[in-house]
């Protein structure tokens, strides 16, 4: 069985050990940041970390954060980041799963759009995006590492 659903406190370690599948390198410590950043993430109701979870397992997750904003007539946008899917369970649309349910997240904010940023240049995963609806005309993006 597969449930998308928005991560709650119990669910820290299985995000956590998720996470190695995506960019870390190891588990950070469980210290007062990383509980302080726990509950400040489930407590603010614009941070959705949404995760896929079939069989008991968290197998996908990604993050959609509702921004507010004072153009485009005062509507909202929404910015996507941490896709992740477990390196074996690849390839059978949980991410996509997660992403459809950022989506209707952003539409029920009113965004009048959806971000993402990938440092991936593997053209599978390009494509990925594309069929999931993001494009990669519109904007050109920048970033400054600190």
């Amino acid at each position: 069985m597969t449930d998308i659903r928005e991560a709650h406190e119990g669910d820290l370690d299985a995000l956590l050990e998720l996470y190695l599948d995506l960019h870390e390198q190891s588990i950070p410590e469980h210290d007062g940041c990383l509980r302080d950043t726990w509950v400040r993430i489930l407590a603010d109701p614009d941070h959705h970390l949404i995760v896929c979870e079939h069989d008991g397992a968290i197998v996908s997750s990604c993050v959609c954060v509702i921004i507010p904003n004072l153009t485009r007539g005062v509507r909202p946008y929404a910015f996507v980041e941490n896709v992740v899917t477990r390196a074996d369970a690849r390839g059978r649309s949980y991410a996509t799963a997660c992403l459809n349910h950022a989506k209707a997240l952003a539409q029920q904010a009113g965004c009048y759009k959806m971000m993402l940023l990938t440092g991936s240049h593997d053209p599978k995963t390009l494509d990925f995006y594309r069929h999931a609806g993001y494009n990669s005309t519109d904007k050109t993006a920048f970033i400054q590492w600190l």
